[in-house]
């Protein structure tokens, strides 16, 4: 009997052994738990406060509605400013901005290359070609209309060349020859 009781006891022993080792590792599992748990609440509360300027004590719904409503606001002043591009682009089609410039000596008695013809044309190749002759006693300027890269009026080879220099040209980048 006396064998039999200490039988008992022993795995009496065992068992709380491994009942103490188990609740050892679960109460490890558990610290780990709360660190992990602590370290994602302190996480939300810096983006709470990130999102809460000004230090205010307000709830997590009015952030929220708070955030939705700038980003309604944001949205309409984002649609707002791409209806302006497109009319701005809509309008910087017709303004000047393509440039060719050809100077060149128009009369044989004058030297330096006084004389020029430039063209002015917006995207669609209309504008004006302005062609001043520099000469001992006068000079003469004249301008001559543009429709689609041509003129309803006769041109000099110089005027040609300058139309043709300002079609080819990339915007925004002027010519020179």
């Amino acid at each position: 009997m006396l064998a039999e009781r200490r039988q008992k006891e022993m795995l009496h022993q065992d068992w709380l052994v491994v009942l103490v080792i188990c609740g050892a590792v679960l109460l490890f599992f558990l610290i780990v738990w709360s660190l992990v748990l602590s370290l994602k609440l302190r996480q939300a509360l810096k983006l709470l406060a990130l999102l809460t300027p000004e230090g205010k004590g307000r709830s997590l719904d009015q952030i929220l509605e708070n955030l939705l409503s700038k980003q309604e606001e944001n949205h309409m002043l984002l649609m707002s400013l791409e209806n302006r591009v497109e009319q701005l682009h809509l309008l910087l089609q017709s303004c000047l901005q393509r440039v060719g410039l050809v100077r060149f000596d128009a009369f044989e008695d004058v030297a330096g290359q006084q004389s020029f013809s430039v063209a002015l044309l917006d995207n669609r190749g209309n504008g004006v070609v302005i062609t001043s002759l520099f000469g001992r006693n006068e000079s003469r300027c004249y301008a001559k209309p543009v429709i689609k890269g041509n003129s309803p009026h006769r041109l000099s080879e110089e005027e040609q060349i300058a139309i043709r220099q300002a079609i080819e040209q990339p915007i925004g980048q002027e010519r020179r020859k």
